[in-house]
């Protein structure tokens, strides 16, 4: 007791605003309710009842034992055991060689095998470019110019692994078409489900595998790209058209003044 009266003498005197969670004493024991504050730059204790543990306001969250830390990152791949995981392996390994052996010297017979084997319809001149693509049932696929195949590939969204199984029965001589989905997001949707996602990292960058990727565990991103790519298909038509009519002026120009003179 002697101490805290020393203590409030010692504030009143230093016109220091006075609380209880203020209290300074070198003293080991402690009153009940109050614990030591230190008034340094390392914060100050507060009022924390019947217990001796202070509480730092400064603190961090990192340092609050109560914080949860959040998962961070947008994939949604699904948690698999350890046989899973291997079973998993196992399946992608096998997918990789199977397309290898699918799309053989990757020269333009083969480009030209995918693009059927999807459903994609026309005249496929060479790896550069192809003329009319349409799927089944006459739909027009994209704005009918000419554009190169791997574009046409692209605006197809169909699984990997349902390819492969297509082209079996078709080498069985039977007729199949692998699954064609309308959005991005509805092909992620199946591929995460049934665990049919081609692994990037043996994806070769321009050829026919490079054409069919998507952003399986970010489909809001393919679709992005995918508005890009027609928005560029669409300028690039408009800009074909304005040559084009720029040319016949030029043309009819040209007769028009030969035709006076």
């Amino acid at each position: 007791m002697n101490s805290l009266y020393a203590i409030l003498f010692r504030s009143l005197n230093q016109r220091r605003p006075f609380g209880l969670n203020r209290l300074v004493t070198a003293e080991v024991t402690r009153t009940v309710g109050l614990s030591a504050a230190i008034p340094l730059a390392l914060g100050h204790w507060q009022y924390v009842g019947n217990t001796a543990q202070g509480h730092r306001p400064n603190s961090t969250k990192a340092n609050q034992p109560n914080d949860k830390k959040k998962p961070t990152g947008k994939g949604k791949k699904p948690r698999l055991t350890e046989e899973e995981k291997k079973e998993e392996k196992r399946r992608r390994k096998k997918v990789v060689k199977d397309f290898n052996e699918f799309i053989g010297e990757r020269k333009l017979k083969d480009w030209r095998k995918l693009c059927y084997t999807i459903g994609l319809e026309g005249e496929f001149e060479d790896v550069q470019s192809c003329r009319e693509s349409t799927p089944p049932e006459n739909r027009p696929l994209l704005i009918l110019i000419s554009f190169h195949p791997h574009q046409a590939i692209k605006a197809v969204h169909v699984n990997i692994y349902d390819v492969l199984e297509a082209d079996r029965i078709i080498q069985a001589g039977g007729k199949s078409r692998p699954q064609q989905f309308p959005t991005p997001q509805a092909l992620s949707e199946y591929s995460v489900e049934y665990r049919k996602v081609y692994p990037r990292e043996k994806v070769i960058e321009n050829q026919p595998e490079h054409a069919m990727l998507k952003h399986i565990f970010n489909p809001e991103l393919e679709e992005k790209l995918q508005r890009e790519r027609e928005e560029k298909l669409r300028k690039k038509k408009e800009s074909k058209l304005k040559r084009k009519e720029k040319s016949q002026r030029e043309k009819e120009e040209k007769q028009t003044e030969t035709g006076s003179t």
